[in-house]
């Protein structure tokens, strides 16, 4: 149970990380936005990528938080982690390929 808990508070840190850096990002397209058309183009993109990261840090937190506290919930938000990350994988790759 030791590794499956280190594996989920680091898809949380990792996704906190890229909510940090992409959210910075997104905060700037959207202050910017009317300077240039391609800002604008971009700026739906760059939501959804951050919308992204934000469930993967409060799926991976919340089944990291559920099992440390042994909680018998935590085999459902396990579940659930393991189905959000393929899925947000398809709208991550989707998303930058255009």
């Amino acid at each position: 149970m030791r590794y499956l808990l280190i594996v989920d508070l680091s898809l949380a840190a990792f996704g906190a990380a890229l909510t940090i850096a992409i959210g910075f990002v997104a905060l700037v397209f959207s202050i910017y936005q009317n300077a240039s058309a391609k800002i604008a183009a971009g700026l739906p993109a760059i939501l959804t990528l951050t919308a992204c990261f934000v469930t993967l840090m409060l799926v991976a937190g919340a089944a990291g938080w559920l099992l440390k506290a042994k909680k018998p919930a935590h085999w459902a938000a396990q579940v659930a982690l393991a189905i959000a990350i393929p899925v947000l994988w398809q709208i991550v790759f989707s998303t930058l390929r255009g």
